[in-house]
C-alpha cells in the first residue's frame, strides 16, 4: 500500500490502532518493546488535553454538543504525532493515524489495526478497571458497552468530517488487520509478528 519507502536514517515507523477495548494499547506496548521503538500514544495526549479542559473521565466529553471541541483536540494531537514521526524508530498508537499517513502518502514500515467485537471490548474494559464479569456487574457491562458504542460513533463522525476518513473501513488504511475477539494477548502478538515476517515489512 505504501507508495514510497521511509528514509533509512529514520529506521522503523509502526502505526497501531483500534477501537476502545480492542487491546491495541497492550499490543502496541508489546511491539514497541520487541522492536525497541519509542511508543507515542495519541490517546494519552488526547485524555491529557481533556483533563486540562476539566473532564476527569473522557467518556463525559463524548457528546454531540462537544463535537467542535473534540475536533480541535484531534487536530492538536495529530500535529504532535506528525512531529514525532520525524524521529527514528517510532511506534505511533492512534485510532486515525494510519488513515492520515495513507492519505498524505507518508511511508510507514507497517500499519496495524486491532479490532474485537463490542461484547468482548466491553468485557475487557471492565477487567481493565478491576471489575469481574457476573450478574452483580452486569449494569457496569451495559454501561461500558453503551459508552464504547457511543465513542465509536462520535469518533467516526469526527474523523469523517475532519479528514474524510471512513472509520468503518480500516482495510483502506492498514496493512495488517487482526480480530482479537477469540485471541489472548500472546496469540495476537505472535500472529502479528508472523504477518510482519511473511509480508516482508521488515527487511
Amino acid at each position: 500500500m505504501n507508495q514510497k519507502e521511509r528514509a533509512k536514517n529514520l529506521g522503523y515507523l509502526f502505526v497501531v490502532g483500534g477501537p476502545g477495548g480492542s487491546g491495541a494499547s497492550t499490543i502496541a506496548r508489546m511491539i514497541s518493546d520487541h522492536f525497541s521503538l519509542k511508543r507515542v500514544y495519541g490517546g494519552k495526549m488526547f485524555r491529557s488535553l481533556l483533563k486540562k479542559a476539566g473532564y476527569e473521565e473522557s467518556d463525559d466529553a463524548y457528546s454531540k454538543k462537544n463535537e467542535k471541541f473534540l475536533k480541535k483536540l484531534d487536530k492538536q494531537v495529530d500535529t504532535l504525532l506528525m512531529a514525532e514521526i520525524q524521529n527514528p524508530n517510532v511506534l505511533i498508537e492512534s485510532k486515525n493515524f494510519a488513515a492520515l499517513v495513507t492519505k498524505k502518502r507518508i511511508p510507514c514500515t507497517v500499519r496495524i489495526w486491532i479490532t474485537a467485537s463490542l461484547n468482548v471490548r466491553a468485557q475487557r474494559t471492565l477487567l481493565k478497571q478491576g471489575i469481574k464479569p457476573g450478574l452483580k456487574s452486569f449494569h457496569r457491562y451495559l454501561e461500558a458497552r453503551s459508552n464504547l458504542k457511543n465513542r465509536y460513533r462520535i469518533d467516526a463522525m469526527r474523523y469523517s468530517s475532519l479528514y474524510g476518513i471512513n472509520y468503518d473501513k480500516p482495510e483502506e488504511y492498514n496493512d495488517i488487520i487482526i480480530d482479537s475477539s477469540n485471541l489472548n494477548e500472546k496469540e495476537t502478538f505472535d500472529l502479528i509478528l508472523k504477518y510482519i515476517k511473511d509480508g516482508g515489512y521488515i527487511k
